[in-house]
């Protein structure tokens, strides 16, 4: 591809803004733009990318920050003993075992009993797991102390009728060799290369899991007794509910939520991804308080066809819908008051109580044509009233997307479930558009043409 020489410099400067060494790198927010700027840099072997875009500064804080892992795997690995044994549960009939292996896969070298410093992924010496770049840029943007971006908000009540603050989620997600593999054919180098045009998917045995955690704690929330918690560079309004506190603050945060989601073979009429969720219940009280994320539920499909609609969006009970046959949910009395999703699909506490995890995830594609909520798209589609049938529209987003297959097929390129990746592109887009001054112009990428404003992009 043709290079200009402002993109070429560009790209220098993306790979000195992320050069980082086995020693971490302290940062400073860029005020304009969020990007990491680095204190003290060497140069790494391979790639590097900006590990996160907010922190506090260097002269007040010299501990341990975030650091991402983006040294891809050049070749598929092919999936471990660890991911066969995974694949030989049958996820329907013995969910619970099947979710349970997918947590122990995650747990192992990454949560341990320092819970402060669980989750590094450098520090693991039983497999290599990988982040998305491009997370660290624009308002949402990875923050330093575990690289947790800002996720959607926390609606008063959502979580239990005790909670009366509104808040959001913050969030970090990873995924295995097999799905950095992929990643690394779309960042395999600092600007994407438009590689992802030709993204083919993600290879069957890829596990990724993301935590989640919110700022709340057990007077209004409370199964968050005995909490996991972790320092996270947040916004002040999540703390104080003054939606003009919007500095950044350290504040601890606790977790509530695991999502995972597994490439299964055998999941691919419905969609070839099988989804999980758990909750953080500290009232059982184990002594490992990681072993305190219980199940949620399973899913591998949407369910099509049954579209009479359903939500419970301030629960006091989980409502169970027996009519589902693509979603479990857990029926143990242990299991905190959840609201779900649209009529009762899987969706985890801190999800939105209108859609499911499949839902959200099938619209993964660029450029982003859907919005990830219909009743967020442009146009809205209206949530359908309790008790009635769902409009065609409504069930648009409620169908089984093939993985590989755009939610909005001839107008995008599918990015196979992973709305991180989508994610990581977007923003390299809108950053590469602010400082080329519009010579990307995504309005112009549908039907995956190779476009930049005046002119056609070559090999």
């Amino acid at each position: 591809m043709k290079t200009p020489y402002s993109f070429l410099a560009l790209c220098i400067s993306l790979c000195l803004l992320s050069c980082k060494e086995t020693t971490s790198t302290s940062v400073v927010e860029d005020a304009t733009s969020g990007a990491a700027q680095p204190m003290a840099a060497s140069v790494e072997d391979r790639i590097g990318f900006p590990d996160f875009g907010f922190m506090e500064s260097p002269e007040t804080y010299q501990g341990r920050v975030f650091k991402l892992s983006d040294d891809f795997p050049y070749k598929n690995p092919g999936p471990d003993k660890d991911v066969e044994a995974i694949l030989s549960i049958d996820f329907k009939t013995d969910w619970a075992a099947y979710m349970q292996a997918v947590k122990e896969y995650v747990f192992a070298g990454n949560a341990s009993t320092d819970y402060e410093n669980s989750f590094f992924l450098e520090d693991n010496k039983i497999r290599d797991w990988y982040h998305v770049p491009w997370q660290h840029w624009g308002p949402n943007g990875r923050e330093g102390f575990h690289g947790l971006t800002q996720e959607g908000p926390v609606a008063a009540k959502m979580l239990a009728p005790t909670q009366t603050s509104t808040s959001h989620a913050y969030a970090v997600g990873f995924y295995n060799d097999l799905g950095g593999y992929a990643i690394g054919k779309v960042w395999n180098k600092p600007e994407p290369n438009y590689s992802f045009f030709e993204f083919d998917g993600f290879p069957d045995g890829t596990v990724v899991a993301k935590l989640l955690y919110v700022p709340l704690e057990s007077n209004e929330v409370p199964y968050l007794e005995n909490p996991v918690s972790w320092d996270a560079y947040i916004y002040k309004y999540d703390v104080t509910g003054v939606k003009t506190d919007t500095t950044r603050v350290k504040h601890p945060v606790n977790l509530i939520q695991m999502d995972i989601m597994v490439k299964d073979p055998r999941a691919i009429s419905t969609g070839g991804w099988v989804f999980g969720t758990f909750v953080y219940n500290g009232a059982l009280g184990n002594e490992n308080r990681w072993n305190n994320l219980m199940p949620v539920g399973i899913m591998w499909g949407n369910d099509p066809t049954n579209n009479k609609s359903s939500y419970n969006p301030t629960p006091t009970e989980t409502i169970i819908n027996k009519t589902l046959t693509e979603t479990i949910i857990n029926d143990s009395k242990d299991l905190p008051a959840m609201h779900l999703g649209w009529a009762s699909r899987l969706n985890g506490p801190v999800d939105n109580p209108y859609s499911s995890c499949m839902s959200c995830h099938s619209t993964a594609q660029y450029p982003v044509v859907s919005n990830i909520l219909p009743m967020f798209n442009n146009p809205k589609v209206p949530i359908p009233e309790a008790g009635t049938d769902a409009s065609s529209e409504w069930m648009r987003w409620f169908r089984n997307v093939p993985c590989e297959t755009p939610f909005d097929k001839g107008k995008a390129t599918s990015f196979d479930y992973s709305l991180q990746l989508v994610k990581s592109v977007q923003n390299y887009i809108e950053y590469a558009s602010n400082n080329e001054k519009g010579l990307y112009s995504e309005e112009y990428w549908s039907n995956g043409h190779k476009i930049r404003r005046n002119a056609l992009v070559s090999e």
